[in-house]
């Protein structure tokens, strides 16, 4: 669930304070996680849809995860909760990816073979997971659409990954501080 086709009752977003605007890209979340931990009941309806332009270019898109990964970082980092453990997976999963080269060297030597078989291990797991995303896009984007987006799945798990990196440690700015936040929001 993401703000741009969030409804919300007005009374529970004011009790709660509002969004935490210091958490853009992430308010939506850390509102719901709050709400859910007070009792409240989160609805999801694949009916209920908003069209929204996507990003014009590929840069614009990389942008956009990377934004998206340090808004979670940040959000866990003021409010924690144990459903964010999914989200260091993918910033591991770059780690991974960086440490592949230095692993494949050091295990050079023939009685280290093992080691560098058992250490690639992850990367097919990762391939058959990104091959089962892209079979179940299917359905709704035809085969070529599909495997024509398999690339875009990886680069997201990359760039998401990348900016919950940086969203651990960068220092949390104020809204009116803020570069990025393009629309302030009014509850009615």
């Amino acid at each position: 669930m993401i703000l741009c086709n969030l409804m919300a009752r007005r009374d529970a977003i004011l009790e709660l304070g509002g969004f935490d605007e210091a958490l853009y890209p992430n308010e939506e979340n850390a509102l719901m996680d709050e709400l859910q931990k007070r009792g409240g009941k989160l609805i999801y309806d694949p009916e209920f849809k908003v069209l929204r332009r996507p990003r014009p270019t590929l840069k614009a898109f990389g942008k956009m995860l990377l934004n998206y990964g340090r808004g979670r970082a940040e959000q866990f980092r003021v409010h924690p909760t144990f459903g964010s453990a999914l989200n260091f997976v993918p910033p591991l999963f770059c780690v991974y990816l960086l440490t592949l080269p230095v692993v494949w060297v050091m295990t050079f030597a023939p009685t280290a073979e093992w080691q560098r078989s058992a250490y690639h291990l992850p990367l097919p797991a990762y391939g058959l997971a990104v091959l089962i995303q892209t079979l179940a896009l299917v359905p709704r984007g035809g085969l070529i659409r599909s495997f024509c987006a398999t690339p875009l799945i990886v680069l997201s798990h990359i760039c998401y990954g990348l900016g919950f990196r940086r969203g651990l440690f960068t220092k949390l700015k104020p809204p009116g501080q803020r570069s990025d936040v393009a629309v302030t929001l009014e509850i009615m």
